[in-house]
């Protein structure tokens, strides 16, 4: 597992200095991401184990990541008093696109797997 932690990492600090040296839009975890998905596409086989094991553990603890934001924004309500018809609609608007890429790429991927 810890090996799969280090692929991770290497990869995100790779995202991190292309990010830097580019001055990209992106931010430096997603780029190293697109870069891991482009390795393991060259790869060619299944996701290796260590890695598969890592990433399930990270994403069992994912939940944990968006605590501290939502409690930000509950203690400063009164800063947010006129804002929150921006935040529901970005909120709702995000939610949608989310969930219409999300089909788009699951009957994209049925169609292509046999």
């Amino acid at each position: 597992m810890l090996r799969g932690l280090l692929i991770l990492l290497i990869f995100q600090c790779l995202g991190e200095i292309i990010k830097s040296t580019t001055q990209l839009f992106l931010p430096g975890p997603v780029i190293g991401m697109l870069l891991l998905l482009i390795a393991l596409s060259l790869r060619g086989q299944s996701v290796p184990l260590q890695l598969s094991k890592s990433s399930q553990l990270l994403i069992r603890y994912l939940p944990l990541m968006f605590l501290p934001p939502a409690v930000g924004i509950f203690f400063l309500g009164e800063a947010f008093n006129d804002q929150w018809p921006a935040i529901i609609g970005a909120l709702l608007i995000g939610t949608f696109l989310s969930l219409l890429f999300n089909i788009l790429l699951m009957q994209y991927l049925s169609r292509k797997s046999p």
